[in-house]
């Protein structure tokens, strides 16, 4: 699945992002060259960093609460 256009534009370093329910914040992103690219996130609470596939992440809105 490609990824859209809009979350790579919508999205900087550092931003929080939402991966299966959780929030975490992203770290780095694979090339646009790459074919299904990639990102490496962190866990904010334990530091825990991930790669996970780009197209499974979406952008957090402000103020989000997974708990809520």
């Amino acid at each position: 699945m490609a990824v859209p256009t809009f979350f790579t534009a919508a999205v900087r370093i550092g931003d929080e992002v939402i991966y299966h329910g959780r929030v975490l914040v992203l770290r780095g992103l694979e090339p646009m060259s790459v074919p299904t690219r990639r990102a490496e996130v962190e866990d904010p609470a334990t530091g825990e960093r991930l790669v996970v596939p780009l197209d499974e992440l979406e952008p957090a809105p402000p103020g989000f609460d997974p708990a809520a």
